[in-house]
Formats: C-alpha cells, sequence, structure tokens
C-alpha cells in the first residue's frame, strides 16, 4: 500500500518532516509513535536532521540495537529474568502462575525486538486500549511490577507502566439466587453437588475446595491451608469444626471411589498426560469443576433473560455463603479466612506450630440441599 500523498508545503520536505505554515517552523513525526518534535524556523538544519533521523529508522535501528545489546536489556531477556528469579520466591498460587503465563505471551509479542528502555507509556497505553478493563487492569498491574525490578537494575530511567491509567471496571456477574443455586445443584453430578455444598458451608474458594482431604479430618475438624492467601496472612490456616451440618457433607463425599480428596470423581478414561500432572487420578481439576457447573447451570436455565456476561458461577456461590451467615447472624469473616483490618502476618508460619484461624460451619443448607 503507497503512502499517501503529501500536501503542497510538505512535497519537497524528507518523509516525517512537516512544515507549519502558522508558525513558520519544521517539525519532525516519529515514525515508531507518531510523536512530533519541534525543529525550529531553519529549514536546511531541519532537512539534514530529519534525513539522519530516516537512515536510523529504515536501517531498521531497534533491530540492530537489540542484537548488539546485552541480551538482558532487551525486554524478553529481562521477562526471561523475571520469571525465573523474581516470580518463584513468591511461591505463587499454580492458578496465578497460569495466569501471569498468558499476560507473558501477550507481552512479549507486544514488545518483540525491543529493548527495555525502547518501550515508552504511549506504547504500553495503545496495548492496553485493546483490552478489556479487567484484563487491562491485570496486565498494567503485572508491567508495572515488571518495569519497577527493571528499573531497579538501571535498564530504565523509569517506569512507564506506573504512568498509565486504571480502567474503571463495572462489575457485570450477579449474585446467585437460592433458587437458582438449587436448580443447578439439582441438574449437577454427585461430585459436583459435593462441592457446591462444601462451598456453601466452608464459603471457600474453587481451589480450595478441590484441594479438602479426608486426611485432613481429625481431632474434630478440617483443616484448610488456602492457597491465595498462605503467604499473606494468619488467617490462611483455618480449622473448620466439624458440626453436624459439615459432617453432614462430608459423609456424602464418600462413595465407592476410593481417593484421597473429599471431591473427587472417577474419570470417563484416564488420559497419560493427566495422570502425569495429577497427585491422584481422581481429583477434580479447577477448569474441569467450572466447566462442569456452567453445563448444569445452562442445564437449570434457572437464569433466563440474564446475559452471558452476567451469569454467576461456581466463584459466586462462596458469596451466597456469606450473605447466607450474615442473614442467619453468624460471623462469615472467620468462616471466608479475611483478615481483619489489623491483622499483622504470621510469623509463626515458618515454625513448627502455626497458629490456626479456627470457624465453626454451622449453616443450614437444606433449603438448597433439600
Amino acid at each position: 500500500m503507497s503512502p499517501r500523498p503529501r500536501n503542497t508545503a510538505n512535497k519537497s520536505l524528507p518523509q516525517n518532516l512537516y512544515f507549519d505554515a502558522r508558525r513558520g517552523t519544521y517539525r519532525y513525526r516519529r515514525p515508531t509513535d507518531g510523536k512530533f518534535f519541534p525543529f525550529g524556523p531553519d529549514r536546511v538544519k531541519a532537512i539534514d536532521a530529519a534525513k539522519q533521523l530516516n537512515l536510523e529508522f529504515m536501517r531498521g535501528a531497534d533491530l540492530v540495537g537489540a542484537v548488539m545489546s546485552n541480551p538482558s536489556d532487551s525486554f524478553e531477556g529481562f521477562l526471561d529474568k523475571y520469571e525465573a528469579e523474581v516470580l518463584p520466591p513468591r511461591e505463587l498460587a499454580k492458578g496465578t502462575l497460569s495466569l501471569y503465563a498468558v499476560h507473558f505471551r501477550r507481552f512479549r509479542k507486544w514488545f518483540e525486538g525491543k529493548t527495555v528502555d525502547q518501550i515508552t507509556i504511549r506504547m504500553i497505553a495503545t496495548e492496553l486500549d485493546g483490552l478489556t478493563p479487567r484484563t487491562a487492569n491485570q496486565c498494567r498491574a503485572l508491567l508495572t511490577d515488571i518495569f519497577n525490578h527493571a528499573a531497579a537494575k538501571g535498564l530504565c530511567p523509569d517506569n512507564p507502566a506506573a504512568s498509565t491509567i486504571n480502567r474503571i471496571e463495572k462489575k457485570q456477574r450477579k449474585r446467585h439466587t437460592i433458587d437458582g443455586l438449587k436448580a443447578i445443584r439439582e441438574k449437577s453430578p454427585a461430585w459436583l453437588q459435593n462441592a457446591i455444598d462444601l462451598a456453601l458451608i466452608t464459603a471457600q474458594r474453587r481451589t480450595d475446595i478441590l484441594d479438602m482431604r479426608f486426611d485432613g479430618v481429625r481431632e474434630g475438624f478440617l483443616y484448610v491451608v488456602q492457597k491465595k492467601t498462605a503467604k499473606a496472612t494468619d488467617a490462611a490456616w483455618i480449622r473448620f469444626r466439624v458440626t453436624p451440618e459439615l459432617q453432614a457433607v462430608i459423609s456424602r463425599c464418600r462413595d465407592d471411589v476410593v481417593s484421597p480428596y473429599l471431591v473427587h470423581r472417577k474419570p470417563d478414561r484416564l488420559k497419560q498426560k493427566q495422570a502425569q500432572t495429577k497427585d491422584h487420578w481422581t481429583k477434580i481439576e479447577e477448569r474441569y469443576l467450572t466447566r462442569a457447573f456452567k453445563e448444569a447451570r445452562e442445564a437449570a436455565n434457572c437464569y433466563a433473560g440474564w446475559k452471558e456476561e452476567e451469569m454467576p458461577g461456581f466463584h459466586e456461590v462462596r458469596a451466597l455463603s456469606l450473605h447466607l451467615y450474615k442473614k442467619a447472624g453468624k460471623d462469615g469473616q472467620k468462616i471466608a479466612g479475611h483478615a481483619s483490618e489489623g491483622m499483622t502476618k504470621n510469623y509463626q508460619r515458618d515454625h513448627e506450630e502455626i497458629i490456626w484461624s479456627e470457624a465453626i460451619p454451622d449453616l443450614n443448607i437444606s433449603e438448597i440441599t433439600g
């Protein structure tokens, strides 16, 4: 595709150089991002500078710089170091690391061939504008952390990601109704019913529900270590008193399939790849639970008229649980494992004795379970 013809005032000028008739001055448009630079009224000097700059850009200065510079100065090289050195000590959850991996692939595509200090605010802002608000904010937060580390190493003078602005996220997903969740549960297989019941009784996240084990039930308590907050607060270590309500759910989890996990299933066929990644063949993956819950919700057709983005998922069972605890006049904070405002980090967590936060899961869920 041929470039757009230049107007009469700029025809005799080098590419990217423009004459401003109102001010009687020249300005240069950087081809990489479209930013203009004032070159003053001297025509000869402006033309000479524009020619030199055009030569640099036409020769692929960015590519040459990426090859000639230290590999760690390239954005891709630094991102490799960030993944290998910065993230492991944080001991992030598997789900978080999987999400980061998706973003990292996106970043490598965005800034391919660029050194760290060549990436500008405008470049980042342009890419973020093409994403949904939630994804854009996730990418911005991650890029801000990446560039903080790069700046600390002297690879860039400042943090271009930090200068961008967070987008406003409008929550579209609605809450479950009691009748809606009851209808979903009726269309669910037994293992998914157990997962829903445990989520209602304990108000735990998907990953923690799937990690609950039979050997975690001892001395009258169900012991749970929340993955999301285990490195941050002492609310992460929770022991649930085995109340009659919780015992009823645990009892329903026992069936003819021998498994260490409360929520489990016998797969239709065992794939070799799955057998290698799971610590037990009956363990259910988070994505599978999400998909099965969606299928049950669609079969129940309990939220007819709602948009797809408004449909509540398994995660929203936790929100309904906390709502029901509050409605029953019970303390949902300890149940959920939410840290109180003044709670300090659990400095005992690296010692033999862990401080367990005790919770009493005594919510009556018979209105939903029947």
